[in-house]
């Protein structure tokens, strides 16, 4: 499963009937990262929603065997191997009224069959981490926080893109606000701090990411709403133009059905890179569909950032969906997220831009994982990715990628629950 992927949205707002005249507006809820977020040690820990109690503390072990058949993510140097990973875990749940709090941190020792010298006690490392504290009954406050380590560089890069086999991590702390000023008026405030850097030999280039969204939201109907946004992005790639870009947008969220809702938003992004202004299309759409088994929901992104390792000022393009099973069965948690992406260098090629010079290139992810409790204590985890990566004539430099990866294992856990 891939540290950083395309995950899936909130359930959509507005279930059940509503007075006329009033917004639906739910209780705040603990906000959610993507479920291919977690990396399969944490899936079924942290994605399912049913708690034991007020505090849980859940450390974990497994063992898994995994088949790689391209470890260097590299056509040109392919190379296949099994792979077996002893994984401790440990887990938090904090669930008061006021605050709560959802946290996992994960290692894996790595023992390869052929190539032995690739062998690590810590070659990937994972933490996850959400909180959510009510400051008024109007006003909630949340944090969320990524951190991952390994030396597959897509599995730690937001965006999804390799720049080979190189040791690298990534961390992304997000705080947010929400305040519902108004039965009908709600604004939503969040930052973004996002750090990328790569290690030893290799190609990536490491960058610094500042963020922030804003969002104003009128009801006009219990069903129907609008929305004006204004995004603000700092992007710092190593070696590379510092750029700023702007980006208003306006759009709408509209609850089609009381399990389906869809939300829309447009604009334009304002980069300033270079002492030139470029001026190119923004926007986000989805759709989730809420299922008596799950959900499902698709989700199209474009917007200004780095390309993971290829850093650059990029256009970034992403079409995902994501599949959730979590009551089909007893005991199981499935999750099926596959993805396209594209990003392309903002203006023409730069003396400036370093060792990446223009970004041109394209990846499709299949993630899909699942997890299922077989005793109280043991459960069975499985997974399987798919990644491809093609990268442009005018792309420096050229890394093209296929690679299937397979992984089973045994997870051992015992929650304690204190009072």
């Amino acid at each position: 499963m891939a540290s950083y992927a395309w995950g899936q949205e909130t359930p959509p707002r507005g279930v059940g009937a509503q007075p006329s005249g009033t917004a639906t507006q739910p209780a705040p809820s603990p906000p959610s990262l993507p479920i291919a977020a977690y990396p399969l040690e944490l899936l079924g820990l942290l994605a399912p929603a049913a708690q034991r109690g007020p505090v849980t503390l859940t450390p974990s072990i497994s063992v898994s065997e995994e088949y790689n058949d391209n470890i260097f993510l590299d056509n040109r140097n392919r190379q296949w191997d099994f792979i077996t990973s002893f994984s401790p875990a440990l887990t938090l749940y904090v669930n008061r009224p006021s605050y709560q709090l959802s946290a996992g941190y994960s290692f894996s020792a790595d023992v390869y069959a052929r190539e032995e010298r690739l062998s690590n006690a810590f070659d990937r490392q994972n933490f996850v981490a959400t909180g959510l504290y009510r400051l008024t009954p109007v006003v909630t406050l949340t944090a969320s926080d990524t951190f991952a380590y390994d030396r597959s560089s897509n599995r730690v890069a937001a965006q999804g893109f390799s720049s080979g086999r190189q040791r690298s991590w990534g961390n992304t702390f997000t705080p947010g606000m929400s305040w519902q000023m108004t039965p009908l008026d709600s604004l939503s405030l969040s930052a973004t701090y996002g750090v990328l850097r790569f290690e030893g030999a290799g190609t990536g280039v490491g960058s610094d990411t500042l963020g922030f969204q804003s969002n104003l939201t009128h009801a006009f109907t219990p069903r129907f709403s609008g929305i004006i946004g204004y995004g603000f992005t700092y992007l710092d790639p190593q070696g590379q133009d510092v750029s700023t870009t702007h980006t208003p947008t306006l759009g709408f969220s509209y609850v089609l059905t009381p399990t389906l809702a869809v939300t829309i938003t447009g604009g334009a992004s304002l980069t300033e890179l270079g002492g030139d202004t470029f001026v190119s299309p923004a926007g986000t759409a989805s759709i989730v569909q809420v299922l008596s088994f799950g959900s499902v929901g698709l989700q199209y992104n474009r917007g200004v950032s780095v390309a993971g390792g290829f850093g650059g000022t990029n256009n970034t393009q992403t079409v995902s969906g994501t599949l959730t099973l979590s009551t089909l069965l007893r005991g199981l948690f499935v999750v099926l997220s596959p993805a396209y992406s594209t990003s392309e260098s903002v203006g023409p090629r730069r003396a400036g831009q370093g060792r990446t010079g223009q970004v041109d290139v394209e990846a499709v992810t299949l993630n899909l994982g699942a997890t299922y409790q077989i005793a109280q204590y043991t459960a069975l985890f499985g997974g399987y990715t798919f990644f491809r990566q093609h990268t442009g004539g005018s792309s420096s430099p050229r890394i093209d990628v296929d690679q299937n990866r397979v992984r089973f294992g045994l997870q051992l856990g015992y929650p304690f629950n204190f009072d």
